[in-house]
């Protein structure tokens, strides 16, 4: 390294990585609003959690249908909330199987205990495939 710094060809990196032209954000576009319109239009922007208007703005103008604006970062909380509440579940599910198994190894349980205990099973697979969807669904409708 220290002959390449010799050489004069080193170059060091590091850094914010530079935006392609096309992607660069140098075009503005001016609005005029009244009083009242831009405090309406704060609140809003402060309502779906933006804290920058031009953002806001900009998802705004550019969504699909004139979809309303939503707040991602409440989003991710709740799906992380959520997510935690199934994984506990998940555990707790995991520990009734494992005794259950325990049980019917040794002759201590009923069939119909079993057979009721598979279709929990499958109702909390179905209610878990019926929240990924809705998920799925509403990230499609904001993008």
């Amino acid at each position: 390294m220290e002959e390449e710094k010799q050489a004069g060809n080193w170059k060091p990196k590091g850094g914010r990585p530079k935006v392609r032209d096309e992607e660069r954000r140098d075009q503005t576009f001016k609005i005029r609003l009244n009083a009242g319109e831009r405090k309406e239009l704060d609140e809003q922007a402060a309502a779906a959690g933006y804290q920058d208007l031009s953002t806001f703005m900009r998802v705004k103008l550019f969504s699909q249908n004139g979809a309303a604006v939503h707040n991602p970062k409440e989003l991710f909380h709740a799906i992380d909330k959520t997510g935690a509440a199934l994984n506990k579940i998940g555990a707790n599910i995991n520990q009734i199987a494992r005794y259950v198994h325990y049980l019917e190894k040794n002759n201590m349980v009923s069939e119909q205990v079993l057979a009721e205990y598979n279709q929990q099973c499958q109702q909390l697979i179905k209610v878990e495939d019926e929240y990924v969807k809705a998920i799925r669904a509403y990230l499609r409708t904001t993008r």
